[in-house]
């Protein structure tokens, strides 16, 4: 009893982290989780690469569940461009996930063909390949006292993934469907535990969203994300966001039964956009965290393209 109240806080932290990655729920957490996903929209599905008719290159930054030991941080790079006949699109992702005793990396290249469907419509077609690697320090927990399970390290590297997504738009809006992780991957090499944290499931995502008019000044922009995952529950995002003249958007997101966003981002000029999101938890874990910070930097290289932009870029 005395080790344990000693370690309190350490236990508690373990297995809050526990609880929430491997729990049913919380499986679909086992790809990166971003607020501001509709600006981010090449990292759950590979379509979008080369759809804005620019080179955009985007960094993200999101720590949730802060003040709360070994929290999730992530840290996204991503870049994506059209080809000079702007049927085809490539994209690179780079991403470090890591969360209590696990570190993700991983590297995607995506591949995108579009086809005009109408004069308003286009379809784009993509697929994804790269690299996921995946490592657990269990030397790094404080248990407390010694004990033979946490004494070696977990690792696993290099583990291949691919993916596959559809994205249909116009100017006005757009749906899309991706399966951004198609490999299911047996993590647990040696190891005789049956935890759901030694899989990495397969991932399915469903979005869309839509502009409309107001006014001559403001434009109203809801937007969804649903994430879903053999063995879980869907984990949905519902959003609402407000542009004005063109410059500054403010919304909301209620993630079922998960946590309350608040985003707001500034189209500082043509090329360069910046934003930023707070999370609320409304779960349990709201009475051991003081929410989740997201930060996030988009910049379109227009200058090298043979068209400019014809259109604002909602999407």
């Amino acid at each position: 009893m005395k080790i344990f109240l000693k370690y309190k806080k350490h236990v508690v932290v373990v297995a809050l982290l526990l609880l929430a990655f491997t729990s049913q729920k919380a499986v679909a957490q086992q790809e990166p989780l971003y607020t501001q996903y509709m600006f981010n929209t090449v990292s759950v599905n590979p379509a979008y690469a080369g759809t804005r008719d620019a080179m955009n290159v985007l960094f993200l930054s999101r720590h949730q569940w802060t003040g709360m030991d070994g929290a999730p941080k992530t840290y996204d790079f991503t870049m994506h461009t059209p080809l000079n006949n702007y049927r085809m699109g490539l994209g690179l992702s780079i991403v470090s996930d890591s969360y209590g005793p696990v570190n993700n990396y991983y590297i995607n290249f995506n591949y995108a063909y579009r086809v005009k469907l109408n004069e308003k419509m286009t379809l784009s077609m993509g697929v994804k390949g790269g690299i996921y690697n995946y490592y657990v320090d269990l030397n790094g927990l404080n248990v407390g006292e010694e004990d033979p399970s946490f004494s070696s390290d977990f690792e696993q590297k290099l583990q291949p993934n691919a993916g596959l997504g559809l994205y249909l738009y116009t100017d006005k809006y757009y749906i899309g469907a991706s399966v951004p992780k198609l490999i299911s991957t047996d993590l647990s090499g040696n190891q005789t535990t049956t935890s759901t944290l030694g899989e990495l499931k397969q991932h399915f995502f469903l979005m869309g969203g839509y502009v409309m008019d107001l006014n001559s000044e403001f434009k109203f922009k809801p937007s969804v994300i649903t994430k879903m995952v053999q063995g879980a529950p869907p984990s949905t995002d519902l959003t609402a966001q407000f542009l004005y003249r063109g410059t500054y958007w403010i919304g909301a997101t209620y993630r079922i039964g998960d946590a309350v966003a608040f985003i707001g981002n500034i189209q500082v000029n043509k090329q360069l956009m910046v934003g930023y999101s707070y999370d609320y938890s409304v779960s349990e874990l709201s009475h051991y965290n003081n929410g989740s910070h997201e930060i996030i930097i988009s910049y379109d290289f227009d200058g090298f393209l043979k068209n400019k932009v014809k259109s604002p870029r909602y999407f």
